[in-house]
């Protein structure tokens, strides 16, 4: 999956469809990936402070590590191309967000 600065794979129907497929997700999800775009474009537009939350293209229950990496709007992958992450580290990086606030009027995102 190609990554290019600005655009997302939500902005493409071949893209978005492909990624859904490499998830092993349904394309019921269009609608729900296309919903989270348009609602980070209200934010970023609005006069609100915001912070939106981006998870790796695979979130599970794999324990906690400590050991991950923060991003912007690009999604992070691993040296083995892969965008991963535990349920258990995005909570910590959740939380540390919530509890010191780094990436206030910005989009954030998360992966080994």
């Amino acid at each position: 999956m190609e990554i290019r600065p600005g655009v997302t794979n939500a902005d493409s129907p071949e893209e978005l469809r492909r990624g859904l497929e490499l998830l092993g997700l349904p394309g019921d999800y269009e609608a729900a990936v296309r919903g989270h775009r348009d609602a980070l474009n209200v934010y970023r537009m609005s006069n609100r402070l915001w912070t939106y939350f981006s998870p790796a293209g695979s979130i599970y229950a794999g324990g906690r590590t400590g050991r991950f990496r923060l991003g912007g709007d690009q999604l992070l992958v691993d040296a083995n191309g892969r965008s991963r992450i535990s349920f258990e580290d995005a909570a910590v990086a959740l939380i540390d967000e919530a509890e010191l606030p780094r990436h206030i009027q910005r989009r954030f995102t998360i992966g080994y």
